[in-house]
């Protein structure tokens, strides 16, 4: 895989729609950006792009160092959150989705587990800047204080073994996490052997029957009490009867010892000519990738940290993120070739994935502006300075590291920034 021509044909794609016609008519809202206004639409785009965690100013001022060339205005704080009303969220939503379908039409070594690829389906809850239209827009918790805190509800399609966000969505808080599930399934890669693998959260017979519907292979974790799985035998098949309506659905229930003398149960419909029962706990181990996925944008791309408190903002924060996190895996898939080819230790290393992410929001403004070649050449030289800057692998460790600051600390700080 030329990651190299993946990143700039990504890139350059997504310039020539920032800057189209076709992208301000479709995603501006009302008639927002009629007018010659000091901010153009693209520009607004490449700003929120670019944005890091700092007051409206500090970040407009880094912004206007990347136009060296050009003399923009000095625009207010207050003048660029009320444009940022006039750009609908779903723009960024398509740049995500620009930067999926190009690595899967032009990868040409995907990372596959016995043949199969294999992705995983979870969801988490997000905290979101307290105010009262927030908690009316996407819902929220009260806390200890009986005070509610605004959250909302993100689901994340993943290819564990590519680490590729392939479909994301954010939703009010307590969403049907099934329907998102099944709202991903529409842009799952068509790749025969494909395999789902879900968490307990997932399982009932209508989910069994949709996904069986679509000809999708998945794999779910289920509780002991679900009677289907409830079962001595470690590996058993079992059949919901046809009713006037369906046909029988036979399916297949796999029980396993965990290390702590527990069991685990999961049902599949992968038959045993397909897979056989003992590879079945490593490959329900591989849905532990979608958890290290969401600790990456909460704790690297701090993805609930917003800028924004308007629920506009919010959403275009969180696609913009998802963007910049696929661009970033991909610059890591690369750099960790060398790390691996080049280094030898007693352990194993990695790039640094708060590096790489610092790296591409950083040059983001001028990765998107730039020629295709000179775009390599940045490229080339963030691939190259991300394989020198290394973490360590530590595939048994169990806790995590301190976080010095809660989210509650970091919204009021943001309050009196804005």
């Amino acid at each position: 895989m030329n990651t190299n021509e993946i990143l700039s044909s990504i890139l350059q794609l997504s310039d020539e729609k920032i800057n189209s016609e076709y992208f301000l008519e479709k995603y501006r809202i009302g008639n927002a950006f009629t007018r010659s206004g000091k901010l153009s639409f693209a520009k607004l785009i490449y700003f929120i792009l670019h944005a890091s965690h700092k007051s409206i100013s500090i970040n407009y001022s880094q912004f206007l160092d990347c136009f060296s060339s050009e003399i923009l205005p000095f625009v207010s704080k207050q003048a660029i959150s009320k444009a940022r009303q006039g750009i609908s969220h779903e723009a960024f939503l398509e740049l995500f989705r620009l930067s999926v379908k190009q690595f899967y039409s032009m990868a040409s070594d995907l990372h596959t587990w016995n043949g199969f690829h294999i992705y995983a389906v979870d969801g988490s809850t997000i905290q979101i800047p307290e105010s009262e239209e927030n908690y009316k827009v996407f819902g929220g918790n009260p806390n200890k204080t009986e005070k509610i805190s605004p959250l909302a509800s993100v689901s994340v399609l993943y290819d564990v073994m590519n680490d590729i966000m392939v479909d994301v969505s954010l939703h009010p808080y307590r969403s049907n996490e099934r329907e998102s599930a099944k709202k991903h399934m529409d842009y799952l890669p068509k790749f025969p052997d494909s395999i789902i693998v879900f968490d307990r959260g997932y399982p009932s017979e209508d989910m069994f029957r949709f996904l069986n519907s679509r000809g999708i292979q998945f794999l779910m974790r289920v509780p002991r009490t679900f009677k289907k799985a409830a079962s001595e035998q470690e590996d058993v098949i079992f059949t919901y009867p046809a009713s006037h309506d369906q046909e029988s659905l036979t399916l297949r229930s796999i029980n396993f010892l965990l290390e702590d003398g527990s069991t685990e149960h999961l049902v599949t419909n992968l038959m045993p000519e397909q897979l056989e029962s003992e590879k079945f706990p490593e490959l329900y181990r591989l849905r532990w990738g979608v958890e290290s996925k969401y600790r990456e944008l909460k704790n690297r791309l701090e993805i609930e940290a917003f800028n924004s408190i308007k629920p506009i903002g919010i959403r275009q924060e969180f696609f913009a993120a998802m963007y910049l996190s696929n661009l970033s895996a991909t610059v890591k898939r690369e750099a960790d070739i060398i790390v691996t080819a080049s280094f030898d230790a007693r352990h194993d290393y990695q790039s640094n994935r708060s590096f790489i992410l610092n790296r591409i929001k950083c040059n983001i403004i001028l990765l998107l502006r730039s020629s295709p070649s000179k775009c390599r050449k940045i490229i080339s030289r963030i691939i190259e300075e991300a394989s020198k800057v290394l973490s360590i692998i530590r595939p048994n460790r169990k806790f995590g590291r301190y976080r010095k600051h809660t989210r509650r600390r970091y919204y009021n700080h943001m309050k009196s920034c804005i």
